[in-house]
């Protein structure tokens, strides 16, 4: 599997889906009027938003979940909209982890997580 992704320099485990976006942001006197034309205040393109989720073991997530915890934290990822591999602070959004496999034979629990990366 490619390497996709670096938290601070550390390379972060393979994750099962990946998707990179760009968002703009517009400002909040943007809007639709009532006559249904678009009045736009764009006052940033390009954001990038990473949607990603991973099935990993306790340790592996816990070494994810300690990358992005920082209010902020530098991100180096694949872009496969520009096929190149930028480096961007970014912030962990809404996160969430699920108990897939609780193996009392190894004392192995998998998790699946999934996070929004957002930049800065």
């Amino acid at each position: 599997m490619q390497d996709l992704m670096w938290i601070d320099g550390t390379l972060m485990p393979a994750p099962r889906t990946y998707t990179v976006s760009l968002q703009d942001l517009d400002s909040s006197d943007s809007g639709r009027s009532e006559t249904g034309v678009m009045y736009r205040n764009r006052v940033r393109s390009s954001v990038y938003k990473i949607q990603a989720t991973w099935r990993l073991t306790r340790s592996d997530l816990a070494k994810l979940v300690r990358a992005i915890t920082p209010e902020s934290f530098s991100a180096r990822f694949f872009d496969p909209n520009t096929l190149t591999i930028p480096t961007k602070t970014m912030y962990a959004g809404d996160r969430s982890s699920e108990l897939v496999l609780n193996d009392d034979n190894s004392n192995e629990t998998w998790w699946d997580f999934s996070v929004n990366l957002i930049e800065y």
